[in-house]
C-alpha cells in the first residue's frame, strides 16, 4: 500500500457503470472522476453496458482505466438465471483484476448485488488492499421486494450469511442513508458506516429555478426513472383512472424511462382507455435534469415495504434540482428531507386515491405550492452535492491508509 502523502491507488468494483442508465452507474462514474480530480490513480472493473443504455453516451475518461466484464444476460427468466447473471460478474471481475497491475490502496465495491462485494473482497486479498464495501440497497431483502427471490428460500438464507461476512470483513462500509446505516450497524454487530448520499453533481444545478407558470393547464406531473416492481407505477394508473372517473381532465401524468413493468403499464393504459397518462422511453441524465426543471411537478414513490424505507432514491436529489413541487410516497429519511418543504406533498404509497387527491390539491393551489418548492434547489445545493460526498469518501480512504 502507498505511504501517507502519496497518490492513492483506488479500484472501483461495480456491476453498473456509465453508460448504463442507473443510479449506481451515475454514482460510481461521477465519483471516479472526482477521485481522479483529487489526484487518485483510479481504476474501474465494471460489467459490460447492459442496463437501460441511451445511444451515443460513453463512460470513458482517459484518466481512468476501465475493464469491462462480459455478463450472462438476465431478462426475467427466473431466479437461477438471475443468480447466473450476477455470478458471471463476480467471477469475471476477479479475473479482470489481472489487467490492473500492481498493488492498490483501496478496493471500493458497490452492492447490490452482494456478489459484487465478494468480488471486491477477493480482489482486495489479491491486491493487498483495504476492502471498502458500498451499500446502496439492503440486499437480499430488496431482491425479495422486487420479486426476484423468496424470503423462505435457501438463496435468501445463504445471502444473509454472505451479508454478515462482508460487513465484518470490510475495513470501511459506506451507505446512502441514515436508516440504512442504523440497520448495518445492528446487523454487523456494531460497525458504523460512513453515509455517502447519492447526491447530485454541482454542474447540474442552477442559480435559481425556472419561473413558475401560475395556472398550468393541463398540470403535468412527471415521473422519470426505472419502471420496476419496487417503483409500483401501477399506482399511477389507478390514480389516473380515479381522476378520469371524477371528470378531472386538466391533470396529466407523464412517465419517462424503462423497466420490467413498462409493457404492463402501456397495456393497462390502453385497456382502461386513459388519455391522462403518457409513457416515453429512456433519456440521458442531462436530458432528464432538463425535463425535471421544465416540469410543473414531480412524483415518486416506492412499494410500502420496510426495506425500501431504509434507502433514499437518487431521484429525490435529481428532483430537488428542479425547484418544483414533489408529490412523494416515501418514508424514512427521504420523507424527512422532502417534508421539510411545504411545497412537497406526501401521499400514502399504497393508496391511489391519496395520490389523486394530492394532484387535485396541487392544481388548485399551484402558484403558492410551486413558490415554496423553489427552496428544494437551495437545499440540495446546501447539503447534497456529489462533490462534497466524494470529498468525504476521499478523506475516509486517506485515513484508512494512514492507520494501516
Amino acid at each position: 500500500m502507498s505511504s501517507p502523502g502519496k497518490r492513492l491507488r483506488v479500484l472501483l468494483v461495480t456491476q453498473f457503470y456509465y453508460p448504463d442508465v442507473t443510479a449506481c452507474a451515475f454514482r460510481m462514474q461521477e465519483t471516479a472522476k472526482l477521485l481522479a480530480d483529487y489526484g487518485c490513480d483510479v481504476h474501474v472493473i465494471a460489467g459490460e453496458p447492459h442496463k437501460g443504455q441511451v445511444e451515443g453516451l460513453s463512460g470513458d475518461d482517459e484518466r481512468i482505466k476501465i475493464s469491462r466484464v462480459k455478463l450472462v444476460k438476465y431478462e426475467g427468466k427466473g431466479k437461477w438465471n438471475y443468480i447466473a447473471h450476477y455470478l458471471s460478474f463476480m467471477f469475471g471481475a476477479v479475473k479482470a483484476c489481472r489487467r490492473h497491475t500492481g498493488q492498490f490502496d483501496i478496493i471500493w465495491a458497490s452492492s447490490p448485488p452482494l456478489f459484487t462485494g465478494l468480488a471486491g473482497l477477493a480482489i482486495s486479498w489479491l491486491k493487498k488492499a483495504h476492502f471498502c464495501l458500498d451499500i446502496r440497497d439492503i440486499w437480499p431483502e430488496s431482491a425479495v421486494v422486487a420479486g426476484q427471490i423468496r424470503e423462505d428460500s435457501f438463496l435468501f438464507k445463504a445471502a444473509k450469511v454472505v451479508e454478515y461476512v462482508l460487513y465484518r470483513a470490510a475495513a470501511e462500509i459506506t451507505c446512502v442513508a441514515r436508516p440504512m446505516a442504523e440497520y448495518i450497524e445492528k446487523a454487523s454487530g456494531g460497525r458504523k458506516p460512513l453515509i455517502v448520499y447519492n447526491a447530485i453533481p454541482e454542474r447540474m444545478t442552477t442559480a435559481v429555478a425556472l419561473p413558475v407558470d401560475p395556472h398550468p393547464s393541463p398540470l403535468s406531473i412527471l415521473y422519470i426513472g426505472n419502471m420496476g416492481y419496487c417503483q409500483n407505477l401501477s399506482l399511477v394508473i389507478e390514480a389516473a383512472e380515479l381522476l378520469k372517473k371524477s371528470n378531472v381532465t386538466d391533470i396529466r401524468f407523464v412517465l419517462v424511462g424503462n423497466g420490467i413493468e413498462k409493457l404492463m403499464l402501456e397495456a393497462a393504459i390502453g385497456a382502461k382507455g386513459l388519455d391522462n397518462v403518457e409513457i416515453h422511453g429512456l433519456v440521458s441524465k442531462d436530458r432528464a435534469i432538463e425535463m425535471i426543471r421544465q416540469a410543473h411537478a414531480l412524483m415518486l414513490h416506492l412499494k410500502d415495504d420496510g426495506t425500501m424505507d431504509k434507502t433514499i432514491p437518487s431521484k429525490v436529489f435529481d428532483y430537488m434540482v428542479g425547484g418544483r413541487p414533489i408529490l412523494y410516497g416515501l418514508k424514512g429519511e427521504a420523507c424527512d428531507i422532502l417534508s421539510s418543504n411545504s411545497g412537497n406533498l406526501y401521499y400514502n404509497p399504497a393508496d391511489p386515491s391519496q395520490l389523486a387527491a394530492q394532484a387535485v390539491f396541487l392544481r388548485d393551489n399551484y402558484q403558492r405550492t410551486a413558490t415554496a418548492a423553489a427552496a428544494n434547489l437551495a437545499a440540495v445545493k446546501r447539503e447534497f452535492l456529489r462533490e462534497r460526498m466524494a470529498e468525504r469518501l476521499y478523506e475516509a480512504f486517506k485515513e484508512l491508509c494512514k492507520t494501516a
